[in-house]
This record gives C-alpha cells, sequence and structure tokens, in this order.
C-alpha cells in the first residue's frame, strides 16, 4: 500500500509504516536465527538438515507475510 501511493516517504500512513517494519524486523529476526545455523551447514549431519528447514521456513514466513499483504510472486 505504502509503494503504490507514489507518495513521498513524510506522507505515508504512519500505521502502514509501523506494521512493515515489525514484518520485516520478524523476518529479520528469522534470517539471523539460519545465519547463526550456518556452520552446521559445513558438516553433513542431521544438523545440516534442521538448519536447511530453518531456512525454508524463514522465506516460506516471507512469501505468506507478502501474500497477506496482497503481493504475489
Amino acid at each position: 500500500t505504502l509503494f503504490n501511493q507514489n507518495a513521498v516517504p513524510a506522507t505515508w500512513n504512519q500505521i502502514q509504516v509501523t506494521q512493515l517494519l515489525s514484518g520485516l524486523n520478524q523476518q529479520l529476526e528469522q534470517g539471523e536465527k539460519c545465519r547463526r545455523q550456518d556452520v552446521e551447514w559445513e558438516q553433513p549431519s542431521l544438523g545440516s538438515e534442521n538448519a536447511k528447514l530453518a531456512l525454508k521456513s524463514y522465506f516460506q514466513g516471507i512469501n505468506q507475510y507478502l501474500q497477506r499483504k496482497g503481493y504475489h510472486h
């Protein structure tokens, strides 16, 4: 909604800005969890499968967030 209005940031609806920042912050936190598991990617083990699932979950979360906001692939 913010980006479709072609308005300058100073006129953006602050509730929408807060919601956008909150959603992005949640995704950043998920990304940090994945990044911390990066060491496990180097060793083929059950842990590496957990890291892959965490990364897949992270990107699914981004996709779901964008779909809820009316965006698609």
